[in-house]
């Protein structure tokens, strides 16, 4: 697979920290703006969090998380070699505090019980995934009424899911972005 280029973590205690990209069908890592506004919606939520970024890609959401004060951080990746230089990043930052998965995101959410503070889901944009996914987080409870999801979708695509709702919601180019939280209305 072809090292396509590199996205940079942006703050934190690993700013500046380079992370390459390969070319993989549907891998479009969040841009820098994009990351610039997410984390600071999160501020408040990172401080010994225990995170999942469920479509991991390039890894830029979780180890800028880590960089930003979680303490434990799931990166799941289903391609091979994401996953192997997912890993060696990892490996090279903090062992204990960042687990590396590869695996499908379904088989991954059917067979782990952690309780997750931020869910960074942003899946190939041409997939069915992020309903099943959203379904599964709280199907599962997976999440609670304290977590966050960031979902990032086509910008154009509504995602309407039960038990969950919308607590800010921006555009940028192609991409829509939302910070979620699962609901307290009863469905």
């Amino acid at each position: 697979m072809k090292h396509s280029g590199e996205v940079r973590i942006i703050g934190g205690k690993l700013k500046g920290k380079l992370l390459p990209v390969y070319e993989a069908e549907g891998l479009r890592p969040t841009p820098d703006r994009v990351r610039e506004t997410l984390f600071s919606w999160l501020d408040n939520y990172l401080d010994a969090a225990n995170v999942l970024d469920l479509f991991a890609g390039s890894g830029a959401l979780g180890f800028e998380a880590y960089s930003r004060g979680a303490a434990k951080v799931t990166l799941v990746e289903i391609n091979e070699v994401n996953y192997r230089s997912l890993s060696k990043i990892a490996s090279s930052i903090d062992n204990q505090a960042i687990t590396v998965v590869n695996q499908d995101a379904n088989n991954f959410l059917s067979n782990t019980h952690d309780v997750y503070d931020i869910v960074f889901l942003d899946p190939p944009y041409n997939s069915e995934l992020l309903k099943n996914v959203l379904s599964s987080l709280v199907k599962n409870n997976l999440v609670n009424e304290q977590s966050v999801i960031y979902v990032e979708m086509r910008d154009g695509h509504n995602e309407a899911v039960p038990g969950y709702e919308i607590i800010r919601e921006q555009s940028a180019g192609q991409a829509k972005y939302a910070l979620w939280k699962k609901s307290s209305f009863l469905f």
